[in-house]
């Protein structure tokens, strides 16, 4: 009887969803994990009740159930686990003992090139004692270059707890640090060495020598631009040694997520084991285990990133069901994967290219059959083209909005002209790749042909992202209307829902429209010692006021600013003054991704921003902002002001401390950046509101 309302397919992925929405609300809820055990064993005992009385709309809902509450325990148990680990070490000279796990960015400082690393910790000590104590977890370990990966090390240094600005549009790398298990920061002592205490294992050797002959293999056949391009798309990484302006171009068309390792290169890694395999006349079981072998060492050279596990477990299932000679449903191994992997890692839910993957794929596996009818007028090359496109972008819109605060306008066009030629160039490349194994003159042979189809396929991808309107640019949606474009989506392709559909799309659309702010709103951004103000206008335009010291990043502007500017729909800046230390380069950051036109607007807002605090404070209820307490005595405070913001320190600073009782003994509201995150002050239907990015997160 169900499958009159929903096909298996959305059936099995629908409990996928529901596991996530239960890791979603168990990392918002603070409740304790004995209240999710509870809730748990209420879910298996409402299924055993379900599958005896044999009631399958209550075996469906009691399902959903059980899926939720698993999901929630399993985030509540990792979370658990991940607050037991010693954060209070943080802050200490620490000497750490672990393993080099993973290798992140690069960059120059005063002593050389140095690079952050990701350490699996097992062992710390505090340097003042030395005596060691048992270690897990991970951490940030930043060394001179050139390190290995797998090396043991001993280091010691200044380390830091975890900090995190708290702005829109940045990215979620609290989540990210919580599924790597990292607790800590370290910035290894300049004046000792790191010990080596043990080198790599074989593995981590064979894997390392590897991908250092494949990268050789291609800087000599395709040169120092095309071989880390090449590289990049067929096992990821690789961004920073990309040519200039090839990530931007990429994003404006769409294709951004080919540089990425997805389910499409182990699909093209499939396709072509398979034609190996069977020019050599393999059996199928054969073919099959030589697939998963090929599989395993792809995803191991890929650092086994959530996109490619996934990937390979539904091609694994794949290469089996053609050795089996079985029907592969692929909405079932795509529920099944992403289950396991939540199961296992459930933090991997908020990992972005892990949701775009998921969510591309399942798109692409409901909507393929009936988006390929509404072309069926088109050449089937033409169609087939189309139809992947349409339906992989139908689940994933919300998420690039969220994520990018723009949509690929050229999108279609990209992915015909230019997504075939870079699956070419992908398939050609894994060939080579495979074929160097073996065979070196042929590998080369097979690069030689890479290199004008990769050279014409990147000029293509710039000539499509540099015409005019290439992106359109809006605000973040919020999470009332992303559920509102995924109702809207089941309203159009599943027939018999629609009347089931029709109040709660109507409901979101409502409440979305009524939940908007009204008029100018005023922003002021957790920059770290950096101060930054923006008032946003009702035609997204803004002006800003940033104050620049010369102890934060000087790219602060591109890596906070400019993201929680987007996020708000900003385009143009109409008035923007950027004084302190590094303020001409700031200022280009800020002419470089905005529209300056040098015109202030006008907005009739209850704000009052001062250097310091004045002798004499202004009347009414007025949202006030301190940048400095210089010049208070401690007494006086703005008993009718709507609410404070006062800059400070992140930790220990006694004077913000002194201000905030102060603020609470008169009734008047405290915020600061450094502890609160972004203030926005905005106009709603019942009236001016003050609010701070943990409370509209919490």
């Amino acid at each position: 009887m169900i499958g009159k309302y929903m096909k298996p397919e959305w059936l099995s992925l629908s409990f996928a969803l529901c596991l996530g929405a239960g890791i979603f609300l168990a990392d918002r809820w603070t409740l304790s994990f004995t209240y999710w055990c509870l809730l748990l064993c209420l879910a298996v005992g409402l299924t055993l009740f379900a599958a005896r009385r044999r009631t399958v709309f209550l075996l469906v809902f009691s399902l959903g159930l059980l899926f939720f509450s698993l999901g929630a325990w399993r985030l509540q148990s990792i979370a658990d686990s991940y607050q037991a680990l010693p954060h209070q070490a943080a802050g200490a000279k620490l000497v750490l003992e672990g393993v080099l796990k993973e290798k992140g960015s690069t960059y120059i400082s005063e002593k050389g090139k140095v690079s952050r690393y990701v350490m699996a910790v097992k062992k710390y000590a505090y340097a003042d004692d030395g005596e060691f104590q048992q270690g897990s977890g991970a951490a940030y370990v930043t060394l001179p270059e050139p390190q290995t990966l797998g090396t043991a090390l001993r280091v010691g240094g200044d380390s830091r707890p975890l900090t995190y600005y708290q702005n829109d549009g940045m990215y979620d790398a609290m989540h990210r640090d919580r599924e790597k298990n990292i607790w800590l920061r370290l910035f290894a002592d300049e004046r000792k060495q790191a010990e080596t205490l043990a080198p790599p294992g074989r593995w981590q050797s064979f894997l390392q020598s590897l991908r250092e002959g494949l990268t050789g293999r291609y800087e000599a056949v395709l040169g120092p631009s095309y071989a880390p391009v090449l590289a990049s798309l067929l096992f990821g990484g690789h961004y920073d040694e990309l040519p200039p302006g090839l990530l931007e171009a990429f994003s404006a068309t769409g294709l951004i997520h080919i540089l990425s390792v997805s389910g499409s290169h182990v699909a093209l890694l499939l396709a072509v084991i398979q034609i190996l395999g069977q020019a050599c006349r393999l059996r199928p079981w054969g073919l099959f285990i030589l697939s998963a072998a090929f599989l395993l060492l792809y995803g191991a050279l890929s650092d086994f990133s959530s996109p490619v596990v996934r990937a390979s477990l539904m091609g694994a299932v794949s290469a089996l069901s053609l050795s089996a000679k079985r029907d592969y449903l692929a909405g079932h191994a795509l529920a099944l994967a992403i289950v396991g992997m939540l199961l296992v890692s459930p933090y991997l839910f908020f990992d972005l290219s892990f949701r775009l993957s998921c969510a591309a794929s399942a798109g692409i596996i409901l909507f393929q059959k009936p988006v390929s009818r509404i072309f069926s007028f088109l050449p089937s090359f033409l169609r087939d083209c189309l139809t992947v496109c349409v339906a992989a972008q139908l689940l994933v819109v919300p998420l690039l909005f969220r994520a990018f605060f723009s949509f690929p306008v050229y999108s279609l066009l990209a992915n015909v002209l230019v997504a075939p030629m870079l699956d070419l160039v992908m398939v050609l490349g894994l060939g080579a790749s495979v074929l160097s194994l073996f065979w070196g003159i042929g590998a080369d042979a097979v690069l030689w042909l890479v290199k004008p189809l990769l050279a014409l396929a990147l000029r293509g991808n710039t000539f499509i992202a540099a015409l005019p309107g290439s992106r359109f640019w809006a605000s973040a949606p919020s999470l009332l209307t992303c559920f509102g474009w995924y109702l809207f989506v089941a309203f159009v392709f599943c027939r018999s829902w629609r009347r089931y559909l029709c109040l709660p799309l109507a409901g979101c659309c409502l409440a979305a429209f009524l939940l908007r702010p009204l008029g100018p709103e005023v922003l002021i951004f957790d920059a770290g010692r950096d101060q930054v103000t923006a008032m946003i206008f009702a035609d997204k335009s803004a002006d800003i006021w940033y104050n620049k010291t010369k102890f934060s990043n000087p790219d602060q502007a591109a890596v906070v600013v400019t993201p929680a500017l987007r996020a708000n729909g900003v385009t143009r800046l109409r008035h923007c003054r950027v004084d302190g230390d590094g303020a001409e380069h700031t200022l280009a950051l800020l002419q470089r991704d905005f529209e300056i036109l040098s015109a202030p607007g006008k907005g009739d807002v209850p704000f009052r921003a001062f250097a310091a605090v004045p002798p004499v404070f202004p009347d009414g209820p007025l949202c006030l902002e301190f940048r400095s307490l210089a010049g208070w005595n401690g007494r006086d405070f703005p008993k009718e002001a709507l609410a404070t913001v006062v800059y400070g320190r992140r930790r220990g600073d006694e004077a913000l401390s002194e201000w905030c009782e102060t603020a609470a003994f008169f009734g008047v509201r405290a915020f600061s950046p450094a502890r609160d995150g972004q203030i926005r002050l905005s106009r709603k239907r019942e009236g001016w509101q003050v609010s701070s990015f943990v409370e509209e997160n919490a």
